[in-house]
């Protein structure tokens, strides 16, 4: 996640009413709809009589009918506070990445000792509803035990990494699409030559401990795809253009040494104040260089962070919406862009209410749906860019 932040973590509209949208049909049929968003613009995205007719069409439908993936991250309690949540994931998602609940501190409180209950829990109600698992994530620099950051040492380092890669890569064997093996390795703010994060690992193990972290996860489970996840990938700037020339070099000598890295994930915490470098033709060149290495490419943690939008709840919908439609329109286009997940579906349960809250104090709406669970404008957006999305092969 970006930023190493976890979450344990009534809209007003402008738009004229849905007769106006479909000549007062009680049911809309699926393309129609879609047809009708292309020809209204932006603002019909919130639309107030079609909502009912458009979430009848979960995004994973719309998804799937284009060979791609759709889903969300999830923690379980989620399901406890909200029964309501469960049947709206459960509509929504054929993918699901663990939010805390394969993350390092969140299997391992002291020394050796694993507890994989919750873990298993997550595998077993998703393998139970035939959605997929993102394993998320075997090697970070953050949400890691305090035990293991006080005796994570050079001489140590690489067998600790090794040691736990085994440990959890293997407790699933089998039963996951995939796997975040490393996760934000890059930053161009340590001013080194290959654009790698100055991390506990990095020190500990030295500049091939991705190498070894992806090596290892084959070993431990050798039927899952094994991904590269990254942050600020998406920016279009200085950061971000250092941080794909990075990764380009990096990937290079990596698969030319025969490390088994098969797909690459991009995180996507979009934010308001970054509509006018999202979703350019140095991005979509950078996906096509992805694609042309062999790369699936997913984005693995979508949301747009509303901080710098207006307080009135429709205008700051439909600016949370036109982030949506420019980056995924661009990412979409790109035949490597195998799958999306957003980083919650309802606005109750999003990590930014707590660490990117607003200034004005109003809810965060960062996400597809409200804290009701009913499609906001984003929601429109997204579904709009699935359905305009060329077909998977």
């Amino acid at each position: 996640m970006d930023e190493g932040q976890d979450a344990n973590r009534q809209s007003t509209r402008n738009d004229p009413p849905g007769d106006q949208l479909d000549g007062g049909k009680t049911e809309m049929d699926r393309r129609d709809f879609i047809k009708e968003l292309g020809t209204m613009g932006l603002a019909k995205w919130a639309g107030v009589g079609v909502l009912e007719q458009a979430a009848a069409t979960p995004l994973t439908l719309l998804a799937a009918n284009k060979g791609l993936l759709f889903g969300s991250c999830l923690a379980l309690k989620y399901f406890v506070q909200s029964p309501a949540y469960r049947q709206l994931f459960l509509t929504q998602c054929d993918v699901a990445t663990p939010e805390v609940h394969m993350k390092w501190n969140s299997l391992s409180s002291q020394p050796g000792v694993y507890d994989f209950g919750n873990a298993d829990k997550f595998v077993a109600f998703c393998a139970t509803n035939h959605i997929k698992v993102r394993g998320h994530t075997l090697v970070w620099h953050d949400a890691l035990p305090a035990w293991a950051t006080a005796q994570l040492t050079t001489g140590n380092g690489r067998a600790m990494m090794v040691d736990h890669i085994r440990k959890v890569a293997g407790h699933f064997a089998g039963k996951l699409y995939s796997w975040d093996v490393v996760n934000e390795v890059l930053d161009p703010g340590s001013h080194r030559p290959d654009g790698l994060r100055d991390s506990l690992w990095l020190q500990n193990v030295g500049v091939d401990y991705i190498e070894q972290a992806f090596h290892a996860t084959a070993a431990a489970d050798p039927n899952a795809l094994l991904v590269w996840n990254e942050n600020y990938l998406e920016v279009s700037n200085g950061f971000g253009a250092a941080k794909r020339t990075a990764m380009l070099n990096l990937l290079d000598g990596l698969l030319a040494r025969g490390v088994p890295i098969h797909g690459v994930g991009l995180e996507a915490h979009l934010r308001g104040d970054q509509a006018s470098v999202l979703g350019d033709a140095s991005y979509e060149a950078f996906l096509s260089e992805l694609g042309r290495r062999g790369m699936k490419i997913f984005i693995t943690e979508l949301d747009v962070q509303d901080l710098t939008f207006p307080a009135d709840t429709g205008a700051r919908d439909q600016a949370v919406a036109e982030i949506y439609s420019r980056f995924l329109t661009a990412s979409l286009r790109q035949p490597a862009v195998r799958g999306v997940v957003t980083w919650g579906l309802s606005d109750n349960f999003s990590w930014i209410a707590a660490y990117r809250p607003r200034k004005d104090g109003l809810p965060v709406r960062p996400l597809p749906f409200d804290a009701k669970y009913q499609p906001k404008a984003a929601y429109y957006a997204i579904a709009e860019t699935l359905e305009s999305a060329p077909r998977r092969a």
